[in-house]
């Protein structure tokens, strides 16, 4: 027997708070978001050393110091019954703050405000403020890749700080690395997507993976062999527009980091028909050249990132130090006519299954059933959720977020459904390393007969491209 879980009841006073009328209604935004170290203050008088960063920066210094003082007191507090790593989140009426310490001593915290609603009750405005809304999980997702993104262009926080504690060097040093927090977050935190559209697939950092026959399939994946022809070249990934084609040995945050950070580089860099022939993405007069930083075997490493672009097809490449003039001309000449030929082949396949597709699609925001497949491993996803259509209320991707599991070692195999207080249902089923999800509104099932055969049948007819089988 499936487990079966139903939404509680509500309440006559909850009824009558929807049958209030809405006049207003805010949706979750940032409040403020900051990294410290304790460990960076020594002394009484000098508590604003150990802020490294904070958000938004025209706030009073005495204020952010009690901010921080409040977030130490908070995780100390927590840390007498628990680990100190146990800290993740504090709600409270108005705000949710979530913790993150990815290196010793060193905490990032972000502080959204929750939604709220202005009603009208008895002819009286009232403010009710939808905490609910918020999904731990999802935000602290948000919150770790804040970390990563920094960690990918600027490498460990720890190993800016290598000097004796007290001494001068470690005051320059402290300063720097703040100088560096800054200069990177004011820049990230301006591109951070609305809040409010945060969703499960930002909590896996899953991403789209492009499907290809098997001739594409191996062409593309031929490419990894530039390692053994190049032995510079230690690693390479290819994208098609914002998929990926083959993702190489990169760890999981490392290639969502990458994924993010081509897409918004190469989204500025020209037309589609600059990159005809194939050509590397320049910055300025010189191709681009930036070190970054990689977990590989285990070790985090800098390498300097190449972009190559030909038409849609961006191959981006990691040597280990900046090449000479020559080097790129040889790497154009191997691949350009490769590179270009490939890219073509490959839209031309991508538009027949366009076509295919069109024939197929439905309204995002219509009560057609929903489906979400994940393959943990190599953070491939398939879905018909559209993530700028409201299609899917947010407690039902909030369920949706508690119900997903972490990326771990061992995958157990599970099924359940679960009935939401607004009649969604939903199907999940975990095995080998994969999850599934199918969301249905109450117009498409109400009893769970319907609900497990619309489920089967979804399951049957989406899971096309092996998305559980695959390794």
């Amino acid at each position: 027997m499936l487990p079966v879980y139903f939404g509680q009841k509500k309440s006559d006073s909850e009824r009558a708070d929807e049958m209030a009328k809405v006049l207003q209604r805010a949706e979750i935004t940032l409040r403020s978001f900051y990294v410290f170290n304790s460990n960076l203050s020594q002394k009484e008088g000098e508590e604003h050393k150990k802020i490294l960063f904070y958000h938004p920066n025209d706030i009073e210094l005495n204020t952010k110091i009690k901010d921080v003082g409040l977030s130490e007191a908070i995780i100390t507090f927590t840390g007498t019954f628990t680990s100190e790593d146990d800290c993740k989140a504090l709600h409270t009426q108005k705000t949710t703050q979530l913790f993150y310490q990815p290196e010793p001593g060193f905490w990032l915290v972000l502080v959204v405000n929750v939604p709220k609603e202005v009603k009208l009750k008895e002819g009286v405005e009232v403010a009710d403020y939808r905490g609910g809304e918020v999904s731990d999980r999802i935000y602290q997702a948000v919150l770790r890749q804040c970390y990563h993104m920094y960690r990918f262009h600027h490498g460990p926080l720890q190993t800016k700080l290598t000097a004796s504690p007290g001494s001068e060097e470690a005051e320059e040093q402290r300063q720097q690395l703040a100088a560096d927090l800054k200069k990177f977050y004011d820049r990230y935190l301006a591109t951070l997507k609305d809040l409010a559209q945060c969703d499960i697939m930002d909590m896996l950092h899953s991403i789209q993976y492009l499907a290809l026959d098997k001739s594409l399939f191996l062409r593309a994946h031929n490419f990894s062999m530039l390692c053994d022809t190049f032995t510079a070249v230690k690693e390479c990934i290819m994208f098609y527009n914002d998929q990926v084609v083959c993702g190489g040995k990169l760890a999981a945050s490392d290639l969502y980091s990458l994924h993010s950070y081509v897409l918004g580089t190469v989204s500025e860099v020209g037309s589609v028909d600059t990159f005809r022939t194939g050509a590397f993405v320049l910055e300025g007069e010189k191709p681009i050249a930036t070190e970054v930083y990689l977990d590989l075997d285990k070790q985090i490493r800098p390498h300097c990132l190449l972009i190559y672009r030909a038409l849609n097809v961006t191959l981006c490449l990691f040597v280990d130090a900046v090449p000479t003039q020559e080097f790129y001309e040889e790497l154009h000449a191997y691949l350009g006519p490769q590179l270009s030929c490939l890219a073509k082949d490959i839209a031309t396949a991508s538009k027949l299954n366009a076509s295919a597709s069109a024939t197929t699609a439905t309204n995002p925001d219509d009560g057609s059933a929903k489906y979400l497949f994940i393959n943990e491993q190599s953070l491939k996803h398939h879905t018909n959720i559209h993530r700028n259509a409201k299609s899917i209320p947010r407690n039902v991707m909030s369920i949706i977020a508690d119900l997903a599991n972490p990326i771990q070692e061992i995958s157990a195999a599970e099924e359940l459904q679960v009935k939401t207080t607004n009649d969604y249902w939903i199907v999940k089923r975990r095995c080998n390393w994969r999850q599934y999800y199918v969301i249905l509104s109450k117009s498409k099932a109400t009893t769970l007969l319907d609900v497990t055969q619309e489920a089967k049948r979804i399951f049957e007819q989406e899971l096309t491209d092996d998305v559980f089988f695959d390794k």
